[in-house]
């Protein structure tokens, strides 16, 4: 015998009742997990933002330190910069609230200034200083010989003298506008000082191989400056003449650990005895024996946040001032 339920109204209320229950229970689970999630979100994001800011803050107290030290260093030991000084001792990593922090100071004319290579004498641009352009084609042989890997033809330092002066005219083997213009991706030259010798990545044909071989060695100054032998690698030093040979660089090197160059007499008579020449010299307008530029590298690390900052510094007297910063990279 079959058996047939009927269904009240009443009870087919309920049901649309317990669905609808269960569909608003549901869009307010889903609501309540988006917005919880936000949340987290929005707190690791702003935990993010303050400990960015703290290294920030860090990094930016590490270049202040940097500073006094410089100014400590000129007072105690005058016109001379060594590798023995204060400045010259990195900070090993160090634990401060939140994190580590650690940092170094770098003499950038212990490197080529890349904006030595054209003449600025009364604001004059146009010329290519050919002292300066027989350093940096030194220096380029020296990376293709010790990287078999990387070729650099001398001919790029007329590229870069190009890029640097101000004038349109293309030097024998150089690049202005018109090949810049005709790249796959076209830019101009920069016809002014390089505020980063970063800017190399920028000249046509030069590799980024040849770049980050040539970045340990080369600086890019506001104004043209000399080489400090008291604390240039012996692959500078040999550029300065062409007698110097990396023999003779490495055993300057060395001497100077124990007896750093404190005038320029000294420097030529040791030479002079290295190459049992009494009448050897060297220009003096291509070195010295003490800096006015340093780079503050910091690295700071501050829970998940990692910065690394770069300040470019000068000193004159007893000031320094910060002349650029840059985050990531110089």
């Amino acid at each position: 015998m079959a058996v047939f339920f009927k269904y009240t109204r009443y009870e087919k209320q309920r049901g649309v009742a317990l669905i609808t229950a269960m569909l608003i229970a549901a869009l307010v689970t889903v609501a309540a997990v988006a917005m919880a999630s936000r949340q987290t979100l929005d707190m690791r994001r702003t935990g993010n933002m303050l400990e960015a800011d703290q290294a920030y803050l860090y990094a930016l107290g590490m270049e202040e330190l940097a500073a006094q030290v410089l100014v400590k260093d000129k007072n105690d030991t005058g016109d001379i910069d060594t590798l023995v000084e204060q400045w010259a001792t990195p900070l090993p990593p160090t634990t401060v609230e939140g994190g580590v922090i650690s940092g170094s100071l770098v003499d950038m004319q212990a490197r080529f200034n890349l904006n030595n290579i054209v003449d600025s004498a009364n604001n004059n641009q146009q010329r290519p200083n050919q002292d300066q352009v027989r350093i940096f084609q030194a220096i380029l042989q020296q990376v293709s010989q010790v990287n078999e890997e990387i070729l650099i033809s001398p001919f790029m330092a007329n590229r870069v003298v190009d890029w640097i002066d101000t004038n349109l005219n293309t030097s024998a083997d150089g690049a202005e506008d018109l090949e810049y213009l005709s790249a796959e991706i076209p830019y101009r030259a920069a016809n002014q000082f390089m505020a980063s010798p970063t800017e190399l990545g920028a000249i046509l044909e030069l590799t980024p191989q040849a770049v980050d071989a040539l970045m340990p060695l080369v600086s890019a100054l506001p104004i043209p400056t000399t080489i400090n032998i008291n604390t240039a690698p012996a692959e500078i030093l040999m550029t300065l003449h062409e007698d110097l040979t990396d023999s003779i660089a490495g055993t300057l090197v060395e001497y100077r650990k124990d007896t750093p160059f404190e005038s320029k007499t000294d420097f030529e008579k040791k030479l002079q005895d290295l190459l049992n020449d009494a009448n050897f010299r060297i220009d003096e307008k291509l070195y010295d024996i003490k800096s006015d530029y340093f780079l503050v590298s910091v690295d700071a690390t501050i829970g998940r946040t990692n910065l690394h900052m770069y300040s470019l510094l000068e000193r004159r007297n007893d000031k320094v001032a910060t002349l650029r910063r840059s985050i990531g990279t110089y």
